[in-house]
Formats: structure tokens, C-alpha cells, sequence
């Protein structure tokens, strides 16, 4: 409770601090955001797409999104932007099947930063590994509006970690990739690499957990939840 009385404090005043209105009505609605149960909590599964993982000295190359509301996805939600990072894709390439000639066509980071924080304000966030990308956000966010916003976020790799270590189930390298866990959830595989598809596997991931979590009520978030 305290923890989230001080985020929902901070990102009062990041608002505040914010030079854009999208960013500064994100930060606005989250400090007014109720977490209950996730049939009853707006959410936004996202995934990013790098150029490398130091968020230093790499960029963003592809945002995707998806909604869930009522527990449900929202698939005409389903958003995918390449994004042109002003720099080569580097391993992206390899990675992601991403061409230098693609993402010179893209959206600027500004315009696609601008597209997710309005599609993500008055939701939770869902990420898998959710501190790389959020260490890319908040970077854009700063040369973008001035400040590094607060994130609350549900993350499917650190929520099935917790799980395993209750369990004391032994943990070996490449089982919380977003591909392993959810066969362990019977869900379909999928091509990765695609923001959008990795975004989509991502949400249909937390809710198989949450399911298995309480099958016969509605997941209550605020264990769950990390504040960023």
C-alpha cells in the first residue's frame, strides 16, 4: 500500500514536470489508477523491438500493443509501429528480420511514444521482462517530455518466477523465455521476434497464469504488481 501511495505521489508530480499533454495526462491517470482484480483493471500488453539491449547506447526500433479489457484481449486494439531509431538496426537485423530501409520509413520515436502513452494511460502495463524495455521507455520519455514516468506494470517472466520459487522448483537457463512458459501453459507457439506478436503472447500469458492462479475467481493484482 505505502509503496503505491508513493508512486501514485511521484507521478502527481512528474505531471507536473511533463512538456507534453499526452505524457502529463498518462502520469495524471495513473496516479489515479485502481488496481483490483484483473477482470476489473484495464491493462496493455506491450513489447518492444531494439537495436541492442543497452538502453545507453541502442534504440527503439518497433512498439506493439495490445489491450485487455474485462479479462478479455481486445484484438482490434492490436497496434504495431516500426520505429526509425536514426541509427542502423545492428543485430536487429538478425533478431528481428528488420532492414535499415524498413525502419527509415518509420514513425519518429516521438510520434510512437505519443501513439503508446495514450494508449496506455489509466491501464497496468504487461510486459515479459518488463526492466529492459521500460529502461528504453523512460529514456525516450526524458529526451521526449522532459521526464521519466512511472510504470505499473504486471511482468509474466518475474510473476512465474515467484511461482517457481514457492515450489521450490529448480530454475535452468531458458525456462522463463516467453516461448517456454507458455507451453507450459498449453498455449499455441507462436513466431517471435514481431513486437506485436510478442506483445499479444505476452497478454494471452498472463491471463493463462492468472486463471491457473485462481480458477474460480478473479486474480487480485496488487501481489502481482511492480512499480517502475
Amino acid at each position: 500500500m505505502l509503496q503505491r501511495w508513493r508512486h501514485a505521489r511521484r507521478c502527481r508530480q512528474l505531471a507536473k514536470l511533463s512538456t507534453t499533454d499526452t505524457l502529463r495526462g498518462y502520469l495524471e491517470a495513473c496516479s489515479a489508477l485502481t488496481c483490483r482484480h484483473i477482470d476489473d483493471t484495464p491493462l496493455i500488453a506491450v513489447d518492444l523491438e531494439l537495436t541492442g539491449l543497452d538502453s545507453s547506447a541502442d534504440g527503439i526500433v518497433a512498439i506493439g500493443w495490445t489491450l485487455i479489457d474485462n479479462g478479455r484481449m481486445q484484438l482490434g486494439s492490436n497496434s504495431h509501429l516500426l520505429v526509425n531509431p536514426g541509427q542502423s538496426v545492428g543485430d536487429s537485423a538478425i533478431i528481428h528480420e528488420l532492414l535499415d530501409r524498413e525502419v527509415e520509413g518509420g514513425e519518429s520515436l516521438e510520434s510512437g511514444l505519443d501513439a503508446l502513452f495514450r494508449a496506455a494511460t489509466g491501464r497496468v502495463w504487461i510486459f515479459h521482462h518488463a526492466g529492459l524495455d521500460i529502461s528504453f521507455l523512460k529514456k525516450a520519455c526524458v529526451a521526449w517530455s522532459g521526464v521519466a514516468p512511472g510504470f505499473i506494470v504486471l511482468d509474466t517472466l518475474r510473476i512465474e518466477y515467484m511461482q517457481r520459487l514457492r515450489r521450490d522448483v529448480v530454475v535452468k537457463q531458458g525456462d522463463l523465455q516467453l516461448g517456454a512458459i507458455r507451453r507450459l501453459y498449453g498455449l499455441p507457439r507462436y513466431s517471435g521476434h514481431n513486437a506485436l506478436v510478442d506483445a499479444s503472447a505476452a497478454g494471452e500469458l498472463m491471463l493463462a497464469i492468472a486463471s491457473r492462479m485462481e480458477p474460480n475467481a478473479s486474480l487480485q493484482l496488487a501481489p502481482h504488481l511492480k512499480f517502475f
